[in-house]
C-alpha cells in the first residue's frame, strides 16, 4: 500500500491584484540526521523498500520472504525496540504491530538564534538643519525557517534659501521577512511619505510591496486616512530533502500570510504629521513527496513564522521660529510557533518500521512594547 498523509492548516486567500504567481525554490543540500546509521540514498523511482529494509535486531537473520515462529517474532520485536529505543504498539487497522523511532534531533528543530537587534537612534545636526531618524532590524530563527522585521521612521526639515521655502519631511516603513529551508525573502513592506513645502509640494503617497512588487498605492494629501488594506495570499513555497530513517523524503513547505496597512495624518507647508501601521504574517504548511513504494509517509503539523504589526509616527511642527517633533515606534510581535514532523513507513516482513524526524518545534516568542518614543523643540532657521 502507498498512502500519503499529510495535515495542515487551511487559511482562505485572497490573491492581491497584479501579482504575479508564487514562485517555488529548492534548496539542493539534503538534510541527513543520522549518516552513520542512515546515508543518503537515491533509488530508482518506484524501487520498493517494504520488505527489503533489515532490522537491527541479532536475535534471528533477516530473510525477505522468510517465515519466523511466533516466539521468534515476540523475541525479534522485543529486541528491536530495545535497539532502537522505539515503541511499539498494536496497529488495528491491519492487525500488525508497528515500532515508532524518534531519529536523532536536528539541532535547528528546537532551537533558534535571536541575534541583538541593530538600531540607530536619532541624532540631532547643527542649527538650520534638522534630522531625526530611527531604524531597527530583527532576526529570528535558524537555516531551515526564520523571520524577522524592519522598521524605520524618518523627520527632516530644511530651511529656506534663495530659491525654495523651508521644507518639512516625514517618513515611516515597515517590513516583513522570512526564511524557509534556506531561501530568505521580503515578504511584505508598507512605506508611507509626506513632504510639505509653500510653493512646492505638499502631499505624498503609501504603498505596499509583497516580495519587492508594489501592489498598491494612494496619494496623502491635507488631513488623509485612506481605508486600510489588509489582504492574504501565497507568498513561495521551498523545497528540500530529508532522510527519515532509510527513506529520502522530498517536504514541500509552502509559506503563506497576508499584508496589512493603515496610515493617516496631515501636511501642508508648515506641518508633516504621519502614523502608519504596516504589518505581515506568514505560516508553513507542508507537504511530502517520495519516489519509492513504502507503507505510508508524510508531515504533520504547521508552524507559524511571524506576525508583526510595525506602528511608527513621527509629525514635524514648524509654525514660526521653533520646530517640535515627535518620534515613535511600536512593537506588536508574535513569531517561531509550531510544529512539523515528517515521518516514513516501511514494511519489515511481519511487522512496521515508522521513523520520525522533527523538522521545528518552537514554543514561540511574544511581545509588544514601544521600541522608542522622543520629541523635543528646536530653533531651526532664521527668524524675522
Amino acid at each position: 500500500m502507498h498512502r500519503v498523509v499529510s495535515r495542515a492548516v487551511a487559511l482562505m486567500l485572497v490573491v492581491i491584484p497584479g501579482l504575479v504567481a508564487a514562485q517555488s525554490y529548492v534548496d539542493s543540500q539534503p538534510y541527513v540526521v543520522e549518516p552513520s546509521k542512515y546515508p543518503f540514498a537515491v533509488y530508482t523511482p518506484g524501487t520498493s523498500l517494504d520488505d527489503a529494509v533489515p532490522w537491527e535486531t541479532s536475535v534471528a537473520p533477516f530473510v525477505p520472504g522468510a517465515s519466523y515462529s511466533p516466539a521468534e517474532e515476540h523475541a525479534i520485536l522485543q529486541d528491536e525496540t530495545n535497539r532502537t529505543g522505539g515503541q511499539l504498539r498494536y496497529d488495528l487497522a491491519d492487525h500488525t504491530h508497528n515500532l515508532d523511532i524518534e531519529q536523532a534531533t536536528i539541532p535547528e528543530a528546537f532551537t533558534h538564534q535571536v541575534p541583538p537587534a541593530m538600531e540607530i537612534t536619532p541624532w540631532t545636526n547643527p542649527v538650520q538643519t534638522f534630522n531625526k531618524s530611527y531604524i531597527r532590524t530583527e532576526r529570528f530563527g535558524n537555516g531551515l525557517f526564520g523571520a524577522g522585521y524592519q522598521l524605520s521612521t524618518l523627520l527632516t526639515a530644511e530651511t529656506a534659501t534663495a530659491v525654495a521655502d523651508k521644507k518639512v519631511v516625514a517618513v515611516a516603513e515597515g517590513k516583513v521577512f522570512a526564511t524557509v529551508f534556506s531561501s530568505e525573502h521580503d515578504l511584505v513592506r508598507g512605506r508611507a511619505h509626506v513632504v510639505g513645502q509653500n510653493g512646492g509640494e505638499n502631499s505624498g503617497q503609501a504603498a505596499i510591496y509583497v516580495l519587492g512588487q508594489e501592489v498598491w498605492s494612494t496619494s496623502l494629501q491635507a488631513v488623509y486616512e485612506p481605508s486600510p488594506v489588509n489582504w492574504s495570499r501565497t507568498f513561495f513555497s521551498a523545497s528540500k530533502s530529508f532522510m527519515v530513517g532509510p527513506v529520502p523524503i522530498t517536504v514541500k513547505a509552502s509559506l503563506s500570510g497576508g499584508v496589512k496597512m493603515a496610515v493617516r495624518g496631515e501636511v501642508n507647508p508648515l506641518v508633516a504629521r504621519l502614523s502608519a501601521t504596516p504589518g505581515g504574517w506568514s505560516h508553513v504548511t507542508a507537504s511530502a513527496a517520495v519516489d519509492v513504494v513504502i507503507v505510508g509517509f508524510g508531515v504533520e503539523g504547521s508552524l507559524a513564522l511571524i506576525n508583526a504589526t510595525l506602528p511608527a509616527s513621527g509629525e514635524v511642527l514648524w509654525p514660526v521660529c521653533s520646530l517640535d517633533w515627535k518620534l515613535r515606534t511600536d512593537l506588536d510581535l508574535n513569531t517561531l510557533s509550531g510544529t512539523l514532523r515528517a515521518f516514513a513507513r516501511v514494511r519489515v516482513l511481519f511487522f512496521k518500521k515508522t521513523w520520525w524526524v522533527t523538522i521545528a518545534q518552537w514554543a514561540g516568542i511574544s511581545y509588544q512594547k514601544t521600541l522608542f518614543g522622543v520629541e523635543g523643540s528646536q530653533p531651526l532657521g532664521i527668524c524675522t
